[in-house]
């Protein structure tokens, strides 16, 4: 990957992160569907203490610390997670999905996704919303044009946490329900971003990424501890390059976006008027790149809608009927437009 293609992903989180801000619900568009989060500090704070309820047809476990790690003002943080599981769960084991939250790396919290992991887990999977470290630099300050490595510290304590997660929960897997064997990321806009970047940075490549920032090289706990991602919900995400998507490394994807986005690129373009700003990747070039590779590639797309579309009912339908596609190995390719079910092509 070129150092101009490296830069422009975090030029274009200088822009998600200002742009979130001016959204009425983010990560929802006109869904209306979760509540503003207000948290704008750089890094969650988990003031709660642990808990578990029980409905009729969901337990959710509550603020599980998963991990403690220096934020971006080399403060330890506590990283907590939500696990959200099938009401009758006792001796049984389901499909694990791990959802990431927006908020252009500077703000959000894994509550904004309490309705969304509530209905996948009432539908037979067990889904795990986590908090990961957020802010550039000090003090929550914002990168630019000229100091990229902020926002590239940014990214890799976001997916070093990712992977953090993905790796507790997998070691107590019995305890929380796990069938290890099929694990899904996803995630809204930063949290989508984070999600591509989980699945598809290998170590070689991370490493040489992450060169001139990481606090040592490479993401070292990206390792896979006994699990493989076996699939990815993108709501209005972005990736680096679809290049580093190879035939051996392609996993079924589900898209959602709006062409209009101008937060995250539905097509290919510069985030900022900077000299070396290229573009990053959205949704139309990641289909195109999958649909060629020949795994499931589902994008649902509005052709007048921005940063966040479809209601969240649309989006679980249709989320599930993913899942369900590729847990039955059944390789599905469709483009649709407007309020058009995938569960029915």
């Amino acid at each position: 990957m070129s150092k101009l293609s490296t830069v422009t992903l975090f030029i274009a989180i200088i822009i998600l992160a200002s742009s979130c801000a001016r959204i009425l619900r983010p990560g929802t568009g006109n869904a209306k569907n979760h509540k503003r989060n207000t948290n704008k500090t750089a890094g969650n704070k988990n003031n709660n203490a642990p808990s578990t309820t029980t409905t009729a047809n969901v337990t959710t476990l509550k603020n599980i610390v998963f991990s403690t790690a220096a934020n971006a003002n080399g403060i330890n943080q506590k990283l907590a997670l939500d696990v959200y599981k099938p009401a009758n769960a006792a001796g049984k084991k389901f499909p694990a999905i791990f959802l990431i939250h927006g908020g252009g790396f500077v703000n959000g919290d894994k509550n904004s996704l309490t309705s969304t992991s509530s209905k996948l887990a009432a539908n037979g999977y067990v889904v795990i919303s986590l908090n990961y470290r957020l802010g550039f630099g000090k003090n929550g300050a914002r990168s630019n044009c000229a100091d990229s490595n902020l926002l590239k510290q940014a990214l890799y304590r976001s997916v070093e946490d990712a992977y953090g997660a993905i790796n507790y929960v997998v070691q107590r897997a019995d305890d929380y329900n796990v069938d290890k064997n099929w694990i899904f990321v996803g995630g809204q806009s930063a949290g989508a971003i984070t999600a591509l970047s989980t699945a598809y940075f290998q170590n070689d490549r991370t490493q040489k990424f992450f060169s001139s920032v990481a606090e040592r090289p490479g993401i070292s706990i990206a390792a896979k501890n006994g699990f493989t991602i076996r699939g990815v919900i993108s709501m209005w995400g972005a990736f680096l390059d679809p290049g580093l998507i190879t035939a051996k490394t392609a996993l079924p994807t589900i898209f959602f976006q709006g062409e209009r986005d101008n937060v995250v690129p539905f097509n290919t373009r510069p985030f900022a008027p900077c000299a070396v700003a290229t573009p990053i990747y959205g949704t139309r070039p990641l289909y195109n790149r999958l649909k060629n590779l020949g795994v499931t590639a589902i994008a649902h797309v509005d052709p007048q809608g921005g940063h966040g579309v479809f209601t969240e009912d649309f989006r679980i339908k249709n989320i599930l009927c993913f899942l369900n596609d590729v847990r039955q190995d059944r390789v599905k390719q469709v483009y649709l437009t407007g309020i058009q079910n995938s569960c029915d092509k």
